[in-house]
């Protein structure tokens, strides 16, 4: 399980057997190596850095994806600590 911050440093939610979920655990999407689409199957940006999910503004986005079924929501962890908020690289911003 890894835990997926905003980079304002605060806690968002988690990815659990490559399925992103909220810090609630609300189903919000899935990856594919680097690439996170949203449950809607849309294209929203890559896991940076093993913490964060991000998008280039200025980037082409992929065609759109067939929405994935709906995974079991795993258990949910106790949410950890925010950490320091740090600063994406230019034209990058926060994907959800």
């Amino acid at each position: 399980m890894e835990y997926i911050y905003k980079s304002a440093g605060t806690y968002f939610g988690f990815i659990a057997n490559g399925f992103l979920y909220s810090r609630d655990g609300a189903y919000l999407g899935w990856l594919e190596g680097l690439h996170v689409w949203d449950a809607d199957g849309r294209y929203r940006g890559q896991h940076w850095n093993g913490k964060y999910i991000i998008s280039n503004r200025f980037g082409v986005l992929p065609v759109p994806r067939p929405p994935r079924a709906v995974p079991a929501v795993p258990a949910l962890p106790n949410p950890p600590p925010n950490i320091q908020a740090i600063v994406l690289p230019t034209g990058w911003v926060d994907a959800f």
